[in-house]
């Protein structure tokens, strides 16, 4: 049987794992920026590491996301925290727009969070958000019929035999009239 869903528990995963893939892919998005487009450098010689922490943090989150307890959860928080704070930045007035960079900025650092002032946050954050919210009501729609052991109608799901040689739930078709249904000879089987 399935695992049940948790979402409440991937909904706390997915705002820390939202938070923490903002600060890390804003940073080395930035660091990548520098590297190509300010210093007109390759990246395989000189930032290598940030392309690998961003294939890194994305493959992390997927794998959060894709978990079946947990993973609408995980794309609700991540994907709130995203919208949220890309709304924020867009909209806020200037003064409170710089205290959120900071917060989602690397300590010690003196680069900003590049994904969030270039809108990239927003947009992603309302596609995980939309998909999240989508895949937990499914998700507690399949709970709910586990648990109830029925059908959407409410009555219970017979289980059909199986029969040999066929599939599951596959029906054997009865005779016409007048027509002997013979049986089926398989090779090194006596005759009947």
């Amino acid at each position: 049987m399935a695992a049940k869903p948790n979402p409440a528990l991937g909904l706390v995963l997915g705002i820390i794992a939202g938070y923490a893939a903002v600060v890390g892919a804003s940073y080395a998005g930035a660091r990548i920026q520098l590297t190509r487009q300010v210093t007109f450098d390759s990246i395989v010689r000189h930032g290598l590491q940030w392309l690998v922490l961003l294939l890194l943090i994305a493959a992390v989150l997927g794998l959060l996301m894709a978990g079946r307890t947990i993973g609408a959860g995980v794309m609700v928080g991540a994907g709130a925290v995203m919208a949220l704070a890309g709304l924020f930045v867009q909209v806020a007035p200037i003064n409170r727009v710089s205290d959120l960079l900071k917060l989602f900025q690397v300590p010690g650092s003196s680069i900003p969070p590049y994904l969030l002032m270039d809108s990239s946050v927003l947009f992603i954050g309302v596609v995980l958000l939309v998909a999240g919210i989508g895949r937990w009501a499914s998700d507690a729609k399949v709970a709910r019929l586990l648990q109830g052991g029925g059908s959407q109608s409410g009555y219970p799901v017979q289980q059909q035999p199986q029969q040999w040689g066929g599939y599951p739930g596959q029906q054997q078709q009865p005779p016409y009239p007048g027509q002997q249904q013979q049986p089926q000879q398989y090779p090194g089987q006596p005759p009947r």
